[in-house]
């Protein structure tokens, strides 16, 4: 293992205040807890391995009371902190906590960029909020100078794929900076499938029966997009392959996992955030029950023995030997999707 080389995600906790219908918590029947300072502690004593935390799980990391600790506690180790947010908890004051505790990159995530659309996929925020958020830390970035990097994430799915081309106004009305666009790609159930653009590749009796094809038209939208970013100043981070292709073949796996662990809130060591809690998987037009895959307990095992267990260097040696662990046959992101 060498010192350096890997990217931690972590998941502060659980619980979260919004009800986005694609979310696949909503698949899974564990616990809606906080990580204790205890297990935290217990991580940042591996931090030494890390390059980058990112304290992004399934829940709203800003509602654990002690998320500005953790980010701090992660800064002597000299790593790069990252955190995805829903936005809600973004007040004035927390704004300058994050900053003071010196987070380095922040995304919000959004998924529409009109009240109408945004409240619709975003259940439970208020659009003009959440604007008004925005403004307010990218203010504050300015007049405290911060490192900061504000981003905002944008899932895309049938519901906002026409609003693609406002999103660069409206990443300049609000001071973001960069842009993590990806397709909706965690599907749990055939709802969720249904409002992924993934069918209109992966599922041919879709595309027969179109006469028009409505991915080609979202990635002529997409290619426009990133051609207008450099006049907007602003950057776009794809993570979703683009174009889509219709084929399955496996590769590296979009969550990277040689080069990460992740961590839940009960301190359970998995490959990534999609084997990080029993959720459902919807591949192939067949419903999976719940699953996930663990391969220790960083409250009872030091993170060296974890990562150096048989079991953890027999699912990595699947990727690097090209023999893709079963496991992840049922996830797209395998796939790059």
């Amino acid at each position: 293992m060498l010192s350096k080389s890997l990217s931690f995600h972590l998941e502060p906790t659980f619980r979260c205040n919004l009800g986005c219908e694609m979310c696949p918590r909503f698949s899974s029947e564990d616990p809606h807890l906080d990580m204790t300072m205890d297990t935290y502690g217990r991580i940042t004593g591996a931090m030494g391995y890390a390059h980058t935390v990112d304290f992004t799980g399934w829940g709203e990391s800003l509602l654990h009371p002690q998320i500005y600790d953790m980010i701090r506690m992660a800064k002597p180790a000299g790593c790069f902190t990252a955190m995805t947010t829903n936005g809600t908890a973004l007040t004035e004051a927390n704004c300058l906590k994050l900053l003071e505790a010196g987070l380095d990159h922040l995304a919000v995530s959004v998924d529409g960029v009109t009240a109408g659309t945004f409240e619709r996929i975003r259940v439970g925020a208020s659009f003009g909020r959440i604007v008004e958020n925005l403004k307010t830390l990218s203010r504050m970035v300015e007049e405290k100078r911060s490192g900061l990097e504000l981003a905002v994430a944008f899932t895309i799915q049938e519901d906002n794929a026409s609003e693609i081309p406002r999103i660069l106004p409206f990443m300049k009305e609000v001071g973001a900076k960069v842009l993590h666009l990806k397709h909706l790609n965690a599907i749990s159930n055939h709802t969720d499938w249904g409002k992924s653009f993934l069918r209109y590749r992966l599922e041919p009796r879709v595309r027969t029966r179109l006469w028009r094809d409505p991915l080609r038209r979202l990635e002529r939208d997409i290619e426009k997009l990133v051609e207008c970013s450099r006049n907007f100043e602003i950057q776009v981070r794809i993570h979703s392959e683009w174009p889509l292709t219709d084929r399955l073949a496996p590769r590296h796996c979009l969550a990277a996992p040689l080069e990460s662990a992740y961590f839940s809130f009960e301190g359970l060591v998995s490959p990534c955030c999609y084997f990080g809690h029993h959720v459902a998987r919807y591949f192939q037009g067949v419903q999976y029950p719940a699953s996930a895959l663990f391969f220790g307990d960083i409250r009872k095992e030091t993170f060296e023995t974890i990562w150096n267990s048989p079991e953890f260097l027999k699912f990595r040696g699947g990727f690097s030997e090209e023999n893709y662990p079963r496991q992840c046959a049922k996830c797209y992101l395998l796939y790059g999707k």
